[in-house]
C-alpha cells in the first residue's frame, strides 16, 4: 500500500481538566456528570453534535430490562436523567420506553447543568503517553489539531479508540467466527396510523393462529420477525419476498417500538447487516449507511402495500450513527468471562448487577452443557470494577460495551442500563484517583459502589 512520510509538528494545548472523557454515549454521559458531581473539572468529547451515543445518535430504543427482580438501577444518574425525560415528555412510566431525541436534550442539560464542558464535532486521532500515563489526547475539528490534556481520562468510545491508540491490548469479534456481531442502521417512520396498524396486528394473529412477537393492547403496539418461521408476521415477510417486494435479508431481523410521545411515530430495530460488521471500519459503517437507506425505502414500500395504517406514513428520521452492537474487547485488569456470567459470578468489587441474557444476533448458540449455574437465590452476575481499569496505565479507564470482557459475557452486558453504570464507576474512580493521587489500579472497586449506593444508586443484596 503506497504510504507517505509526515514531517513531525508541534500541537498546541488548547484545553485541560481534572477528567476528560472521551465520547458522549450512555456511558460517556454518566461517567462525566459522576466526576462532576464529585468537584472535578470535566471535559467531554463527542464526535456528533449531540449526546446519547446508540440510545440517541443511533436511535437505539427502549431500554432493555437487567431481568432482575425489582430491576436495580445500580446507578443515581439514570434516575437524575429519567426525570429530566419526564419533563420533556419523553419516557414512559416503568423507565424503558424512550425517545431518542429527548434523551439527546436531556443528556446534554444534564451535563450543561452539571459544569461538564461539552466539545462536540471533535475525533480523538491521538494519544501522548509518558510510561503509563495519558499526558493528553490528540483531537481534530474544524478548529484544527490540538491536545486536551487531563489528569484521568476515560475511555467511553464504545469501540475502545483511545485505549487503542495508547497501545492497549484486546480482542475484537466471535472467537468462532472472527467476526463482530451485526450491525444496524435504525429509523423511524411518522403518520402511521398506529389504532389501524394496532388492530391490523391483531388481525394477523387470528388469521395466522400465531401471536409470538405481536400485541396490541389499544395504544402500545409491538411487532417482530427473525430468521425462524413462527412469528405472527412471518407469512407477511414470506409472501412479499416471493413478489420481489424484499430480500431474505429483511426477514432475518426485524421489529418494532411504539415511542411514549409521538402519537403517529414507530421505531424500528432494523434493517440489520450481518457481512460488513465492523464498527471499527470507515468503509463498513459507510456500506451501512448506504445499504440501510435503501432497505429503509424497500421497508416503506412493503408496509404501505402489505399492511395496514401506513398510508400517510414517511421517514421521519434515519439514524447518523450505525447501531454497533459489538467490536473490540480491551483488556482490563480484569477479564470477565462468558462461563462467569452464566454461571452468575458475584465479586467483591461489583459495581453493576446483570442478567440480560445472551444476545448474540445471526448464530443460535448453546451453552447448558458447558457451565453449571449457581444456585445461591441470587440470580443475577456482577461486572467488576477491575473490568474498568485497562491494563497497563495508571490513569486510564474503559466503560461501556468495550470494557474488559469477552464475546460471549459482552453480548450480554452491552445493554444501556449496564454501561450507564459503568460509566457512573469510571467517573466516581476518576475523582478518588485525582483526589488521592492513586492510580487507576490501586482503587477500592467497593468503595466507588458505596458511594455510588449513597448517591441514591440502587443494588440488590
Amino acid at each position: 500500500m503506497k504510504a507517505y512520510t509526515v514531517p513531525s509538528k508541534e500541537i498546541t494545548v488548547r484545553f485541560t481538566a481534572d477528567v476528560v472523557v472521551c465520547g458522549g454515549g450512555s456511558a460517556g454521559v454518566h461517567a462525566a456528570v459522576a466526576a462532576a458531581d464529585e468537584g472535578m473539572s470535566v471535559i467531554l468529547v463527542e464526535q456528533f453534535g449531540s449526546l446519547g451515543g446508540t440510545a440517541g445518535n443511533a436511535l437505539v430504543t427502549p431500554l432493555m430490562h437487567s431481568h432482575i427482580d425489582g430491576n436495580p438501577s445500580c446507578s443515581y444518574i439514570t434516575d437524575k436523567l429519567n426525570k429530566k425525560m419526564t419533563v420533556l415528555d419523553g419516557i414512559d412510566a416503568s423507565g424503558n420506553q424512550f425517545d431518542p431525541v429527548v434523551l439527546r436534550i436531556a443528556s446534554e442539560q444534564l451535563c450543561l447543568e452539571t459544569g461538564v464542558k461539552l466539545l462536540y464535532y471533535h475525533f480523538i486521532s491521538g494519544v501522548i503517553k509518558e510510561n503509563g500515563e495519558i499526558k493528553g489526547i490528540i483531537t481534530v475539528s474544524k478548529s484544527g489539531e490540538y491536545v486536551i490534556e487531563g489528569k484521568v481520562f476515560i475511555d467511553c468510545t464504545g469501540d475502545g479508540d483511545v485505549s487503542v491508540l495508547a497501545g492497549a491490548e484486546y480482542t475484537k469479534g466471535n472467537p468462532d467466527t472472527g467476526k463482530c456481531q451485526p450491525i444496524s442502521l435504525r429509523y423511524t417512520l411518522s403518520g402511521v396510523d398506529i389504532a389501524t396498524f394496532g388492530e391490523f396486528i391483531r388481525s394477523e394473529i387470528s388469521r395466522t393462529g400465531v401471536s409470538k412477537g405481536a400485541s396490541y393492547d389499544g395504544k402500545v403496539v409491538y411487532a417482530a420477525c427473525t430468521a425462524t418461521d413462527d412469528w405472527a408476521v412471518t407469512d407477511l415477510f414470506k409472501k412479499a419476498i416471493t413478489n420481489g417486494d424484499l430480500v431474505e435479508d429483511d426477514k432475518v431481523y426485524w421489529q418494532v417500538f411504539k415511542l411514549p410521545n409521538r402519537n403517529d411515530t414507530l421505531a424500528f430495530n432494523n434493517p440489520e447487516f450481518f457481512e460488513y460488521v465492523d464498527g471499527t471500519d470507515s468503509v463498513h459503517l459507510t456500506k451501512a449507511q448506504t445499504d440501510g437507506k435503501a432497505a429503509i425505502l424497500r421497508q416503506l414500500n412493503f408496509y404501505k402495500k402489505y399492511m395496514k395504517g401506513f398510508d400517510s406514513a414517511y421517514i421521519s428520521e434515519i439514524a447518523p450513527m450505525v447501531g454497533i452492537r459489538e467490536s473490540r474487547h480491551i483488556v482490563a485488569e480484569y477479564m470477565l468471562t462468558g462461563e462467569e456470567m452464566l454461571e452468575k459470578k458475584k465479586f467483591g468489587d461489583t459495581i453493576c448487577q446483570n442478567n440480560y441474557p445472551v444476545d448474540i444476533h445471526g448464530k443460535n448458540l448453546k451453552f447448558g452443557q458447558k457451565i453449571t449455574p449457581v444456585d445461591d437465590g441470587k440470580p443475577w452476575y456482577d461486572i467488576p470494577f477491575r473490568s474498568l481499569v485497562v491494563k497497563g496505565f495508571d490513569n486510564l479507564f474503559v466503560a461501556g460495551r468495550c470494557l474488559g470482557s469477552d464475546f460471549l459475557a459482552q453480548s450480554s452486558l452491552r445493554i444501556q442500563r449496564s454501561v450507564r453504570s459503568t460509566g457512573e464507576a469510571a467517573g466516581i474512580a476518576s475523582a478518588i484517583a485525582v483526589k488521592q493521587g492513586v492510580k487507576a489500579k490501586e482503587i477500592d472497586g467497593s468503595m466507588v459502589r458505596q458511594l455510588m449506593i449513597a448517591k441514591g444508586a440502587t443494588f440488590k443484596e
